[in-house]
């Protein structure tokens, strides 16, 4: 009964945290009206993770004005289901935690990859913890559904380890490494920067899908696209494909650069050289059909590991269904 309990409490988590993503820094006020009609306008949302950074540089370069899209930005602080409703947010980049919701209803169609690696864990010290196989017994604060905690569970299972000996607790994102210092929990898992933040000050790294064998081979983000926009305005999302692609590119060669314009910018906490290192680490990688779709297919195997799959659900339908690919880039 216990198992079942925590398992049905998993899944409502995703459905809840799923419509959040990257959490990160203090609110930009949002611009425009809404961009769902037939025009170059795009409204693209943003958390403030360091693995945002291809909306940050195409915006501050001028990728968008380029490729021919009027690109707002919408720093997101709520559910993004009721701004994708009423009109209000037709992109951003799509973490797995909206995996549940779109399996759920949720409007949302991933149409290209954008980087492997951006999530990761850090435990004190003293723990024990050097690996997932550790964390048996201990304290671990995560988001409940979040992919961190999926994705952890996952990999525990694989090692025949159970996840549900641990002892998940939820605190808000940049009170994480504060509880960790102060013994209310052994170690934490979130978005880049704040594990980094943590390890940077001493604390072990025992999880991250930007360098584990199994998570590290897939994306870990992707460019999510509201259906309505899409269905509205194929030729302004594959330009937006195309200015993501570019400011990969640009990513790729050029890490600290961007990582300054980030942080003059104040789109990112934490330093230029911490998340200039977190941008050099990631794999930068568009137009990959192929890659798109098992990443996307092995997340919902993820998804499985962990007991949080509905049963019945056909997990390669799903994968089908969510990537829409618009072939040819330019």
């Amino acid at each position: 009964m216990k198992k079942k309990t925590t398992v049905l409490l998993l899944i409502m988590a995703i459905l809840s945290l799923g419509l959040t993503g990257c959490g990160a820094s203090d609110s930009k006020d949002k611009n425009g009206q809404s961009a769902d009609a037939k025009s170059n306008k795009i409204i693209v949302g943003y958390w403030g993770g360091t693995c945002e950074a291809p909306i940050f540089i195409a915006h501050e370069l001028g990728y968008f004005k380029k490729v021919g899209l009027d690109a707002q930005l919408l720093k997101i602080t709520t559910d993004v289901a009721p701004l994708m409703a009423n009109h209000e947010l037709d992109a951003y980049e799509a973490t797995p935690d909206q995996f549940k919701p779109i399996e759920q209803g949720l409007d949302l169609k991933l149409v290209d990859g954008v980087h492997i690696g951006c999530i990761q864990g850090a435990a004190r010290p003293d723990s024990g913890i050097k690996t997932v196989a550790d964390l048996e017994g201990k304290k671990v604060a995560a988001a409940v559904g979040s992919i961190a905690q999926i994705q952890i569970s996952s990999q525990m299972v694989k090692l025949g380890k159970d996840p549900q000996k641990v002892n998940w607790v939820s605190y808000p994102l940049p009170q994480m490494e504060t509880a960790m210092n102060r013994g209310e929990v052994d170690a934490f898992a979130a978005y880049d920067p704040f594990a980094e933040i943590a390890v940077q000050n001493g604390a072990v790294k025992f999880y991250s899908n930007t360098f584990d064998e199994g998570l590290a081979e897939y994306y870990c983000c992707f460019l999510g696209v509201n259906g309505t926009y899409l269905k509205k305005n194929p030729d302004n999302v594959k330009k937006l494909v195309e200015a993501f692609s570019m400011a990969g590119a640009y990513l790729e060669e050029h890490p600290q650069e961007a990582a300054k314009l980030m942080i003059d910018k104040g789109y990112v906490a934490g330093t230029v050289e911490l998340n200039g290192k977190l941008i050099d680490d990631y794999k930068w990688i568009s137009g990959d059909k192929d890659l798109a779709y098992t990443s996307i297919l092995e997340i919902w195997n993820q998804i499985d590991r962990a007991g949080a799959l509905e049963k019945g659900a056909d997990k390669q339908a799903l994968a089908k269904n969510m990537l829409v690919w618009l072939g040819d880039q330019k």
